[in-house]
């Protein structure tokens, strides 16, 4: 048996398909999540304890709207309140991933670059990752490589940094070092991190194929 169908029987006998289904269905979790917070912000509005205009709604509303994956609504809300307070670093890091989801890769960079000038820590990891993908869509890989670097030395328990930039080694070209990082990605999977385990696990599945296939 070849070493692609002999992974795929593994993949059954071992469950790792329903977790795939599990890691797809996500988003449907969010979408319901997000619309019970948002009953919760306009009960809280109605009540007269949240401004409707102010900072707090806005920022709460982007937020809300980023996690259900309602990319224009959460750029326009996060534009207004990044117009209210424009140094605070996880409104700024949120309306870049808005912006970099809907295309507008170079406005993405600059706030999420604002972001971490104003809180290094802003997204353990993640905000440098999305800095990295803006950066790639805008051609520029060595931009990219360097802050998917940084997003590896920032945080040690996220997998999907050394896979964007396996592939951006193999944009360059670089096949060696591009199978070294995808082994790097899974290296960094533990499956006793649970906050970042569904993430990390389709990352995960993606390296392991790309290894077997030689793609």
């Amino acid at each position: 048996m070849s070493a692609f169908w002999g992974w795929i029987v593994q993949l059954f006998t071992s469950g790792a398909i329903l977790i795939v289904a599990v890691y797809l269905s996500i988003p449907f979790f969010h979408l319901l999540q997000s619309q019970k917070r948002k009953r919760h912000l306009f009960r809280r509005m109605a009540a007269g304890s949240l401004n409707p205009h102010g900072f707090e709604t806005r920022l709460e509303l982007g937020e809300i709207y980023v996690k259900s994956r309602r990319w224009r609504k959460a750029s326009v809300e996060l534009e207004k309140a990044v117009a209210i307070d424009p140094d605070h670093a996880h409104c700024r890091s949120l309306l870049g991933i808005a912006l970099f989801h809907q295309g507008g890769h170079q406005e993405a960079a600059e706030n999420l670059e604002k972001a971490l000038e104003l809180r290094p820590t802003e997204g353990y990891g993640r905000t440098q990752v999305f800095l990295g993908k803006s950066y790639q869509s805008l051609g520029n890989l060595e931009k990219a490589i360097e802050w998917y670097r940084a997003a590896m030395e920032r945080n040690s328990s996220i997998c999907e940094p050394a896979y964007r930039l396996a592939l951006s080694l193999r944009a360059k070209g670089d096949l060696k070092a591009y199978r070294e990082e995808l082994h790097t990605a899974m290296g960094r999977f533990s499956p006793h991190d649970r906050t970042n385990y569904w993430r990390n696990l389709g990352v995960v599945l993606k390296a392991r194929l790309r290894l077997l296939l030689g793609i």
